[in-house]
């Protein structure tokens, strides 16, 4: 299966549970993408709104393939079309990679068109996984063990020394899995998985620095976890989530109406 994640492994304990997550996908609009097709709407989609800057390389091709859940052809083939139209520079060498080239190119994808017009489906997803999220790390408060906190600190110290966002949204994954996998609420897991992975499919290539702030609030949750503090926690993890209404391309698109 070559779009994100067909199982996520999530550790219980001493066991592992595999989480069909995208089973029946919560997506409608980008399934009409190929995989191809969706790589280059993510970084084309990316560069249209600034997030990604003329002469900014990108991370490698199998970085590029795993944070955008792809396989590494898939993401090559993707990266090499958008070079062959302008929109990236492929150069060889000892100081060679994909960097961004022309940021007008990036308005001829015409692929973006199936992202932007699923901008309903992106704000349900974001209200979906607020109220599991809410759910989970109410729980997690609760029930967290010590050896459970510090493997999220070292989620959080991961996601901070991550250099590309590609890096970063693998230690975001693991730490968002890790919460609502320490909430003890097993069967409950299937459809936060499905939500999560869902969304997933829409985000974009994001600045290293911003990212690192947003890693801020994952310090702030990790604290009131450590503290057993289930109001505080949800307070965090319901203002991180729902802030995505602003921050992911449904609220930095121009014109972009709130369904």
């Amino acid at each position: 299966m070559d779009s994100y994640c067909g199982c996520v492994m999530v550790e219980t304990g001493n066991t592992k549970r595999t989480v069909i997550a995208l089973a029946n996908p919560a997506v409608s609009g980008i399934t009409r993408l190929s995989a191809t097709d969706t790589v280059r709407a993510r970084i084309a989609l990316a560069i249209e709104l600034g997030l990604m800057i003329a002469g900014e390389q990108l991370p490698s091709d199998p970085d590029v393939a795993a944070a955008l859940g792809v396989s590494e052809i898939t993401a090559r083939r993707a990266l090499k079309s958008l070079a062959d139209e302008g929109v990236l520079a492929r150069k060889r060498g000892r100081n060679g990679g994909t960097f961004v080239a022309d940021p007008r190119a990036s308005a001829s994808i015409v692929s973006i068109t199936a992202y932007l017009a699923d901008a309903a489906d992106v704000h349900r997803l974001i209200d979906e996984r607020v109220l599991l999220e809410c759910a989970l790390v109410h729980h997690t408060a609760l029930n967290i063990s010590a050896g459970q906190l510090d493997q999220l600190e070292a989620y959080v110290a991961e996601a901070a020394a991550a250099q590309s966002w590609s890096d970063y949204h693998v230690a975001d994954e693991r730490f968002h899995l890790g919460v609502a996998a320490a909430s003890g609420l097993e069967w409950a897991l299937p459809q936060y998985g499905i939500t999560l992975h869902a969304l997933y499919r829409y985000f974009l290539p994001y600045p290293v620095d911003y990212l690192h702030g947003v890693n801020g609030e994952h310090a702030r949750l990790v604290v009131a976890l450590r503290e057993h503090d289930p109001v505080a926690a949800v307070a965090v993890i319901r203002q991180h989530v729902w802030a995505l209404h602003d921050s992911m391309f449904v609220g930095l698109a121009a014109g972009d109406p709130r369904s």
